[in-house]
């Protein structure tokens, strides 16, 4: 009898055993109503996903080794759309306030900035790279979903469908 086989059967239990509760972690696609966001920004201003209802609403999850530099990019279009029911919320993955609050004020960002440092609300929302960007419309209903990275361009003509 083939010695691999008994040990590759093993290997495959093992990691089946391992990965019991992997499906079990919610994504957010396009259709649903996402998961409530509510805590303080950096400036430790209340935020809730709830009172946005109303306005289009980009989510710009990111962190610090992939996406600080884009961040810059989002400045114009949240400025150019913020008086017509735009609502920016860029949320920074696992780095701290302070490192956050850097590049808000490196770049002179004014839409709202979260951190997520223990990666929670990006486990809700099913993250898995960086940055992902959620466009929910004015009833809180995701309708886009973009992985990876998007010029301002693009995101401008999401935000207007």
């Amino acid at each position: 009898m083939n010695i691999l086989r008994p040990i590759t059967l093993l290997a495959l239990l093992v990691n089946l055993n391992i990965c019991t509760g992997c499906d079990n972690q919610r994504v957010v696609e396009i259709g649903d109503e996402p998961p409530e966001i509510s805590g303080n920004d950096i400036h430790n201003e209340q935020i809730n996903l709830k009172r946005l209802k109303g306005k289009v609403v980009v989510l710009y999850f990111w962190c610090n080794s992939c996406c600080a530099e884009k961040l810059k990019l989002l400045e114009p279009l949240y400025r150019q759309n913020k008086n017509r029911g735009l609502a920016l919320l860029a949320i920074n993955i696992g780095d701290g306030k302070d490192v956050v609050e850097s590049y808000v004020k490196s770049f002179g960002l004014t839409f709202t900035m979260m951190t997520d440092e223990r990666e929670m609300i990006a486990r809700e929302y099913g993250v898995f790279g960086l940055p992902t960007t959620f466009i929910l419309d004015d009833q809180g209903i995701v309708r886009q979903k973009v992985l990876g990275a998007i010029s301002a361009e693009q995101l401008q003509k999401l935000v207007e469908r």
